[in-house]
């Protein structure tokens, strides 16, 4: 039998490293003949659960073809996007983790740094080690999360601060470059939901949170070369 081709993408890059169970799961349903079979699978079994179970005089038993709904229909929907419905990202490949970045943020940014990826990783995660700030290592990325408790700046929303029920996520990207590394930072996530105000405000800590990443690691000109003529 011949083996089904892989997904063509950054997932199967030369520089790949070994996927956990866990990533391999989660990268199972990446074609839409696995995602039709499993969503065909998942219906059938729920019926033959409603016919064999829905009329039972024990309740427990009753009770098993809603719960598999509802905790299959959960797991089906995680496992269909690749984990992306989930609130913190879990460590895939730079590519898949990238794509979903880029639907979920609204805001993307890049810029060059004389860093390599590593230190500028280390670099994000001294920066942010501050007072109402959380930032960890996912893969190869750095994920930063705001809390309320943050006072980087004063910023116009300040107010609406007690009225946050999430913390504003930024998500930071390393890139190998000849010079150094890249990094990209994406930020004002779509998820984020509330009063006005209390949106308001994410989007301003995202802001700041990306500016100042950048003031810390962009690669600036040294002043005995501003001060050369051309």
């Amino acid at each position: 039998m011949t083996p089904e081709p892989t997904t063509p993408g950054a997932a199967n890059g030369p520089d790949r490293e070994p996927l956990t169970r866990k990533q391999r799961a989660l990268l199972f349903l990446n074609s839409r003949r696995r995602r039709f079979w499993a969503g065909l699978t998942f219906f059938v079994a729920w019926l033959l659960l409603q016919l064999a179970f829905d009329r039972s005089d024990n309740f427990p038993l009753s009770l098993v073809p809603n719960i598999f709904l509802y905790a299959g229909g959960a797991l089906l929907v995680v496992l269909w996007t690749n984990g992306a419905v989930l609130n913190q990202p879990i460590p895939l490949p730079a590519g898949i983790m990238r794509g979903t970045a880029t639907t979920r943020f609204m805001s993307e940014e890049t810029w060059k740094t004389d860093l390599s990826p590593t230190r500028a990783q280390e670099a994000l995660l001294r920066l942010f080690q501050q007072p109402g700030t959380e930032a960890r290592v996912i893969g190869k990325t750095v994920w930063v999360q705001l809390g309320r408790e943050w006072h980087a700046e004063q910023w116009w929303h300040r107010d609406a601060g007690p009225h946050m029920k999430r913390k504003a996520p930024v998500h930071f990207f390393m890139e190998s470059t000849e010079t150094g590394s890249a990094i990209t930072a994406f930020s004002n996530d779509r998820r984020l939901f509330g009063m006005h105000d209390v949106v308001r405000l994410s989007d301003e800590m995202s802001a700041t949170a990306v500016k100042l990443a950048r003031y810390a690691t962009e690669t600036r000109p040294r002043e005995d070369d501003e001060g050369r003529g051309p």
